[in-house]
């Protein structure tokens, strides 16, 4: 399912039916406190919530144009059960801005060192929305020992990024560098418009506690206005990229993933067979794999159904200790 250039930047938020465009004036100036601590990995400042206790430790990643403040809903909840985490990755929300703009490269090593440095330890479980999925597999790719389960919220598959190269349709796994070039090269000549605010009480952003709200709406200002052509290039190839990478690491072999916890939980709302099955495929990547349907959820099924993705999370937590639980008994016999 082909998406715009958009898509590296801007990836499928509220439905569009209700989506208008707001005047960049109508942005809150104010810049609200944040909601948990600065961490600086050198040189340069991560903004991360933590709450409560046990393990392991889960990792909430955020979506392409999300920030921590869309798992409100669910990290109390989760904090019920063990130690739970949300971060902004570098220039969004609070966080410090980094040399490059949501890369796959810069990503992967910025939240390696935040881990570290913030004392967490591992393995986590990770839980990744939207394009946060691509970047928590992409995690578990470098560091598959510091993982102990996946939860994927309406992840995008790796053939969901297409572009438009020539009049041609074309998925992004597929496309080589040149043609990625073909599709930026006009763009960077004469730059689309900025992505504009969503209307102050959209859904499900309005699901959100008011104060929230605000600074989510403040949040995508900050982030909207430092978008541009140059930087989305260097995204979009990062990506392409790193999904190339992860098709070829899910068709290599059956259950790839081995026996990792896995839950793939995606939308009701506003979908496909062809996304469904591309969803389903992901389940499949691990012999303990879980598809689930989040029925009454668009997109941010964290905002819809913030219980279902608690249940996910809960049930790979659970998992992973079991798992932990058998290979220390098998290590003492």
């Amino acid at each position: 399912m082909g998406v715009s250039v958009c898509a590296v930047t801007v990836a499928q938020g509220p439905s569009p039916s209700r989506v208008k465009e707001v005047s960049k004036d109508t942005a809150p100036a104010a810049v609200p406190q944040p909601l948990g601590q600065m961490v600086d990995i050198g040189g340069r400042r991560l903004h991360l919530i933590c709450s409560g206790k046990g393990s392991p430790t889960v990792l909430l990643e955020n979506g392409s144009d999300g920030f921590s403040i869309d798992w409100a809903l669910v990290q109390p909840q989760v904090a019920k059960f063990t130690r739970v985490c949300a971060y902004d990755r570098a220039g969004f929300a609070w966080s410090d801005r980094g040399p490059a703009i949501n890369t796959v490269e810069q990503t992967m090593d910025d939240l390696h060192l935040l881990l570290r440095t913030a004392s967490l330890s591992s393995p986590f479980v990770l839980v990744g929305h939207s394009i946060g999925g691509m970047f928590v597999r992409a995690y578990q790719r470098r560091y598959p020992n510091e993982v102990a389960g996946l939860v994927l919220v309406d992840a995008t598959p790796e053939e969901d990024l297409g572009y438009s190269v020539n009049g041609v349709n074309k998925t992004g796994v597929d496309m080589t560098y040149e043609e990625m070039e073909t599709v930026f090269e006009p763009l960077l000549k004469n730059p689309p418009p900025k992505p504009k605010l969503w209307p102050e009480g959209s859904e499900p952003f309005n699901r959100l506690p008011p104060e929230l709200e605000r600074a989510r709406r403040w949040a995508s200002g900050q982030w909207f206005a430092q978008i541009d052509m140059a930087h989305s290039w260097i995204t979009a190839e990062s990506w392409r990229e790193e999904f190339a990478s992860l098709r070829r690491m899910r068709l290599s072999r059956t259950h790839m993933l081995g026996d990792l916890p896995l839950v793939v939980l995606h939308r009701g709302r506003r979908t496909d067979p062809v996304l469904d099955a591309r969803e389903a495929a992901m389940a499949r990547m691990s012999s303990a794999g879980v598809e689930r349907v989040a029925a009454e959820s668009d997109h941010y099924i964290q905002l819809w159904q913030p219980d279902a993705v608690t249940a996910a999370i809960r049930e790979v937590s659970v998992k992973a200790r079991m798992q932990k639980t058998r290979r220390v008994r098998g290590a003492d016999r």
